[in-house]
């Protein structure tokens, strides 16, 4: 009997012990989170300067940039303030995935939060399905950048799309033989939107998955990790791009 209480008691012991480190954990967590995703503004002189010290160090330039944006854990903020770190790097596409399909519908909020952050900022931010949103660069030699947002209609029925205009004979496109090469088959699905194939693409949190993001498009590109905990600040951003930095892509040999 004595056996079976003490038992009891060290299973009590142990189980508040455990509760009291999660507890401890998570408290621990959510201020991380808070401070981590305080508030910026507007992106600052000292960012810029950061961005512009690390850019020379980059062998490998980034043409096509796609975040898997996720309105759940993401802010207007946090996106607003990527576009203008890249706009500053000079990386010529930038593209978000709409994980939720929330983001679509939040897009006039997000052009204006940009156009927000990129006071004094020199560059041109052009908007691949608003052209009457396009930015301007008030005659100065800037940077470009051509920002779109895809969902999972993009993805995997876009593909199924083509191939039943290839089946009907009603795309036209050039090809050396009956059967359609990689580069070719490549070539057709851009028949709406002539952009690179992405180079990069961020995430955030612990699990990476590609939620059915381009499918085709990103057989050759690299997904790295931008932060465990969703915040989206320079820091990260520039460490995820010094990681792009290292990559050495053999193709297969």
């Amino acid at each position: 009997m004595l056996s079976r209480l003490l038992r009891q008691f060290l299973f009590f012991v142990v189980h508040l012990v455990v509760k009291i480190l999660v507890d401890v954990q998570n408290v621990y967590r959510r201020l991380y989170i808070e401070n981590c995703n305080s508030p910026m503004g507007q992106v600052t002189k000292e960012n810029i300067l950061m961005l512009l010290e690390n850019v020379p160090r980059q062998k490998n330039r980034l043409k096509h940039l796609v975040v898997l944006a996720d309105s759940n854990v993401h802010t207007i903020s946090d996106l607003a303030h990527l576009v203008i770190w890249s706009l500053v790097v000079g990386i010529p596409y930038v593209s978000f995935y709409d994980v939720t399909g929330r983001l679509k519908t939040l897009e006039d909020k997000l052009f204006l939060e940009i156009e927000k952050s990129k006071k004094g900022i020199p560059g041109c931010i052009k908007w691949a399905n608003k052209p009457d949103l396009n930015g301007y660069t008030y005659g100065i030699q800037a940077n470009t950048v051509f920002i779109n947002i895809f969902s999972y209609s993009d993805g995997k029925p876009r593909i199924a799309e083509c191939i039943k205009f290839i089946a009907k004979g009603d795309l036209q496109c050039k090809r050396n033989s009956n059967e359609y090469t990689v580069q070719e088959f490549g070539e057709a699905i851009k028949f709406k939107s002539i952009i690179p194939d992405p180079d990069l693409v961020l995430y955030t949190g612990e699990l990476c998955c590609t939620f059915g993001l381009l499918p085709w498009q990103i057989r050759l590109c690299e997904f790295i990790q931008l932060s465990v905990h969703h915040n989206i600040n320079i820091n990260c951003y520039l460490g995820a791009l010094y990681k792009y930095n290292k990559c050495d892509q053999r193709f297969g040999k």
